[in-house]
């Protein structure tokens, strides 16, 4: 997996680019129907998939987050609002692989922006696990600290350009 992060005035960004031995009809599946993406992300849920549309982040102990869907184009790009932040899934034919490629921002002001990037790292990688396999990654086998670490050292180095 490619991994690309910038920085401008108002926050932080991160690319992720994939890719994955499965058609874009089955991989948009996963990231667009509660069926699908509950595979690989079970806190979320589609309400109506369409620009304007309304997701949820499923709480346990409180009152379930509202997202808005902010781009839908069947079988190529579906985005949403992250809290504060915004994110983007979008499908290519690349050769015999489908590339997804994940545009992430978010402001300054959100709380662990670095586990929050680290976290959409593992679900890049549980999406093309599930596609290709059928499973989606154990949380428990990833190493997510050496990946904060990792991710940390990069948006250092890109504030000091």
């Amino acid at each position: 997996m490619e991994a690309q992060y910038s920085k401008d005035g108002q926050g932080v960004y991160q690319t992720l680019k994939i890719n994955i031995d499965a058609d874009k009809e089955a991989i948009f599946n996963y990231l667009s129907t509660t069926e699908g993406i509950q595979q690989w992300f079970p806190q979320l849920l589609f309400e109506k998939r369409e620009v304007h549309g309304k997701m949820y982040f499923h709480l346990e102990k409180a009152d379930d987050l509202e997202m808005t869907i902010t781009h839908f184009e069947e079988n190529k790009i579906v985005g949403f609002t992250w809290d504060i932040g915004t994110v983007k899934f979008e499908l290519n034919r690349k050769n015999q692989q489908t590339e997804l490629t994940f545009n992430e921002y978010l402001p300054f002001e959100f709380p662990h922006i670095i586990l929050d990037f680290a976290g959409w790292q593992f679900h890049m990688e549980s999406i093309k696990s599930i596609a290709e396999t059928g499973k989606p990654l154990n949380s428990q086998d990833y190493d997510f600290n050496s990946k904060n670490e990792t991710i940390e050292a990069q948006l250092k180095l890109e504030n000091e350009k």
